[in-house]
């Protein structure tokens, strides 16, 4: 499939030479957007959570560009008008189903998926429903998902920082909320989840303006919605999905100094019967939810060695055989 390069995505700019390009992906009347930029290695994908947008891995981007690999960058459904469900159906297994199909778009077979927060929820359930479709898959600031609900009963002072989930119940006053006054509450829980990190101001005023359509208001607290909607049938396969194996070489990161998350559920969470292949626990001290932000340097460093372990994708492996043979 060949990748027409489009205008320069807001916030990004070029690496080493190689221009972003815009991808579109229409599905079922919706269209998604991901950024893109070429090169001839294995595909890495990287997944934002909330709030939060695709400029959480400006940072990462020039690095892995750097290393060879194609990268690409999704804006996470429903954080754009074009890809708001009117049904609010974003379910986890909704959201894996659609990272695949953005794999599928570029052409490839696999991936090296990377998620944060929201986006490393999806790539837990990309693992565990599709582990064909990817090399490795890292989970920045959300512990192992098989094992969560057992580890939060050793952590039960996980629920009061899990307040805004129930928040985010109250149909109206939620959606209210993420706008009003400036975003204060976007930029509260950007404070509250990294102590003592100071976000740069244009990463908040990205999450904002993505927050600027009522819709998408309502589509982001979709997301957690739907954990508590019980009766529907896509949470059953949800809950069975956590039942599986995880059989993709993984690497956790967290900060020691996460708000949002207690960072001893990593551990707690951490079973060995929960999967079938390599699994990492890296943590980062002195950071806090947004730790690939706040030491990104050493973030950097213990992720490109992990996805340098594992296979490597067809385009890399037919550019490094051409240079042997030529």
């Amino acid at each position: 499939m060949s990748l027409k390069p489009s205008e320069k995505p807001p916030g990004f700019v070029p690496v080493n030479g190689i221009k972003p390009q815009i991808l579109k992906n229409v599905c079922e009347k919706k269209t998604y957007t991901a950024h893109f930029w070429d090169g001839p290695g294995p595909l890495v994908i990287c997944l934002h959570g909330f709030p939060d947008s695709c400029l959480s891995y400006h940072l990462l981007i020039p690095e892995l560009v750097e290393a060879g690999y194609r990268v690409l960058v999704p804006v996470m459904p429903g954080y754009e008008a074009s890809s708001v469900d009117p049904e609010g159906r974003y379910f986890p297994t909704d959201l894996a189903q659609n990272l695949v199909s953005w794999i599928d778009r570029v052409g490839e077979e696999r991936a090296h998926l990377i998620g944060h927060d929201w986006g490393a929820v999806t790539a837990w359930f990309v693992a565990a429903r599709y582990p064909d479709r990817l090399f490795s898959m890292s989970s920045i600031a959300i512990p192992s998902l098989p094992g969560g609900l057992k580890a939060l009963l050793k952590r039960p002072s996980q629920f009061l920082k899990s307040w805004y989930m129930l928040f985010f119940q109250i149909r109206g006053l939620a959606e209210w909320s993420l706008q009003a006054k400036d975003g204060a509450l976007v930029k509260a829980l950007w404070r509250r989840w990294s102590p003592g990190w100071q976000a740069p101001e244009q990463l908040l005023d990205a999450v904002l303006e993505s927050l600027q359509s009522a819709d998408s208001r309502t589509a982001v607290l979709a997301y957690y919605r739907c954990l508590f909607n019980v009766f529907d049938a896509e949470h059953g396969r949800a809950m069975k999905a956590l039942k599986t194996r995880i059989s993709v070489p993984t690497l956790m990161v967290c900060g020691d100094r996460d708000g949002c998350i207690d960072t001893r559920l990593f551990e707690y969470s951490l079973r060995e019967q929960d999967f079938s292949a390599p699994v990492e626990l890296y943590r980062i001290m002195g950071a806090g939810h947004f730790c690939h932000l706040e030491k990104p340097q050493l973030f950097h460093s213990k992720l490109l060695s992990f996805l340098d372990l594992h296979p490597k994708g067809a385009r890399k492996l037919a550019g490094e055989l051409a240079r042997h043979m030529g």
